[in-house]
């Protein structure tokens, strides 16, 4: 990325891309295709097929690589941000970009990354300079997560990829987005799905928040769903409890080294919802995927920067307002043409697939009156079969007696009859009602 400057005298960044990256992003892609037999094998990625993931990587990277796809994706994101006085997203000047050539906005601000190198190096000089300028390090992260909501809950459009690298603190404890390369869409039903599962997990209520999760998990005919679903709502109430214990390890004073992986329980839920998805052979919807990625990168930034940060009191404050917003929204009289509109269109579809229906009726009724034939043919052809099998077994009985005991038999034979007729009638006969039982089982069958 460059600095430069336009004949208007702006300040820009022209973002050039590297030469041959395509061909060597493209050979690495195939040497990964090579390996998913393997993958595969191993059940590395438990029922999801590793070719469905290495696609996901290669759509993504195609997507890094196309610069005009890239500064569309920084408009849609920039006309978003227009009202949000937390977010500051670098504006794309069209006229200088093309594919290989990415003309934006130059944000002056500080970048994230040196932040966080100094709160990981401790650097307690850097630190109170920065709070002796105004900032705060909860107020960034507080913002970090106020914008996230927003693009995910309310827009469905969010930056896919908060390395520190791509955000700037700016005055007043805004942030500044560049490198738009990866940004992840969410349809509205499960931006929807999304919105209930949020606000159902940080209401603290469990069980309902897992029932929203496993709408977006497709079992397969491995999957035990019940032992899947008691795993989840155990990793939930592990993340809430770390949630809650946070603040407490923070005032405690204690080292790094004594709190590892609760010091994170935004990442460890994450990362725990995937190895779930993995052992259970579940297969998780493509549009969560970018979506969990991100909530992975910004835990890590959330708790490396403000431990003992209050993150369920600001979803509440979030999802409140927003909630508050949508129903605000149902009686605001300038909405009132669009959505009589929707409905209008709506009626109109259902009394098309009524008369749709009407139109069918005779030959639902043909099939109802077949099906009903059917089951009346069917019924038949049991009882006559139920028959065929007593009388296969009653003469049956009469020849094993006129073999076994034919004294006995003979007593009861009209005079006159040969008794080895006898024997033949109840033979051929038997055989007979032999060939109409299999005749009707097959017809059942």
């Amino acid at each position: 990325v460059h600095r430069a400057i336009l004949r208007t005298g702006e300040h820009v960044a022209v973002k050039v891309q590297r030469p041959r990256i395509r061909e060597i992003m493209r050979a690495d892609i195939e040497l990964m295709y090579s390996v998913t037999t393997l993958l595969d094998w191993t059940r590395f990625f438990g029922a999801t097929q590793s070719r469905v993931l290495i696609d996901e990587f290669a759509r993504w990277t195609a997507d890094e690589l196309d610069y005009l796809l890239e500064a569309r994706q920084s408009t849609l994101l920039y006309e978003n941000a227009q009202n949000e006085p937390l977010e500051h997203v670098a504006r794309v000047y069209r006229a200088y970009t093309t594919s290989r050539v990415l003309t934006t906005e130059l944000i002056e601000g500080i970048p994230l990354l040196e932040i966080v190198r100094a709160v990981r190096a401790r650097d307690a000089a850097y630190l109170e300079r920065l709070r002796a300028c105004g900032y705060n390090l909860e107020q960034i992260v507080r913002h970090l997560d106020w914008n996230m909501l927003n693009q995910v809950y309310v827009f469905g459009c969010f930056h896919a990829d908060l390395h520190p690298a791509n955000l700037y603190v700016l005055p007043g404890n805004a942030i500044g987005y560049v490198d738009f390369g990866m940004v992840g869409r969410l349809s509205e039903s499960v931006r929807e799905s999304l919105i209930r599962y949020s606000w159902q997990l940080f209401q603290y209520n469990v069980e309902s928040a897992v029932n929203e999760l496993m709408h977006w998990l497709a079992p397969t005919p491995a999957t035990d769903q019940a032992a899947a679903r008691l795993q989840l709502v155990r990793v939930h109430e592990g993340f809430l409890y770390a949630l809650g214990s946070e603040g407490e390890l923070a005032s405690a004073g204690l080292p790094d080294t004594f709190q590892p992986d609760a010091r994170n329980p935004y990442t460890t839920l994450a990362v725990e919802i995937m190895d779930t998805v993995r052992r259970n052979e579940l297969i998780l919807a493509s549009d969560i995927m970018s979506f969990l990625r991100m909530l992975v990168m910004l835990g890590t930034l959330r708790h490396q920067l403000a431990t003992d940060y209050d993150l369920p009191a600001v979803a509440r404050r979030f999802f409140g307002q927003l909630l508050r917003q949508q129903a605000e929204s149902w009686l605001d009289p300038r909405m009132v043409l669009g959505r009589t509109y929707e409905m209008s269109v709506q009626v109109k579809r259902a009394f098309a697939f009524v008369e749709f229906l009407e139109a069918q009726q005779p030959l639902l009724v043909s099939l109802t009156g077949s099906y009903f034939g059917l089951q009346n043919r069917l019924g038949n052809l049991k009882r006559r079969v139920i028959g065929l099998g007593i009388s296969v077994l009653v003469i049956g009985a009469g020849l094993y007696l006129t073999l076994v005991d034919p004294s006995e038999v003979r007593s009861i034979v009209p005079a006159g009859l040969p008794f080895e007729w006898v024997h033949f009638l109840l033979l051929g006969l038997l055989v007979l009602l032999i060939l109409a039982l299999v005749h009707h089982v097959r017809q059942l069958i």
